[in-house]
């Protein structure tokens, strides 16, 4: 009977593991307007970008007590979002929103919080068919996307 019980809880474990964390919303007091987010284990995630913005300005962007996430946190939400996929089907949707947009090359390009080399600042970004993240770095001075996080 303990075994059994046992296998019970190991499979009820495992599939609430698998089950991806429900999409909210947020209302930013400010503008109104209404954005999607996610919890992870830490933070709170906008699942929509915020707009396209110089680096400076993108450190400016996000609502109240939220702000811009560092690189290693864009590293972390990787990880969080490889174990959830349709929350991962559903960030990657909004970057494809994003790029009909702007018209670039590739899938989503999000500053990171995190300086480089003097003058530049780390951004994240994915490619269409891809399930990976890729960080790069550009001039201060250049447009991406924004996504705010929260503790």
């Amino acid at each position: 009977m303990k075994k059994f019980l046992l296998a019970l809880f190991v499979l009820f474990a495992f599939a609430q593991s698998q089950q991806n964390p429900s999409i909210k919303s947020f209302t930013d007091t400010k503008t109104g307007k209404k954005y999607k987010i996610f919890d992870t284990e830490n933070l709170a995630w906008f699942i929509q970008d915020l707009g396209n913005y110089s680096w400076d300005a993108a450190m400016k962007s996000c609502p109240a007590d939220w702000r811009l996430p560092t690189n290693e946190e864009w590293k972390s939400v990787e990880i969080f979002l490889a174990a959830h996929p349709a929350l991962w089907e559903e960030f990657r949707k909004s970057a494809r929103n994003k790029e009909k947009i702007e018209k670039k090359t590739g899938f989503g390009f999000w500053w990171s919080a995190t300086e480089a080399e003097p003058g530049t600042a780390y951004f994240q970004f994915m490619y269409e068919g891809y399930n990976d993240m890729y960080e790069g770095y550009d001039p201060k001075d250049v447009k991406h996307a924004v996504r705010c996080v929260k503790e």
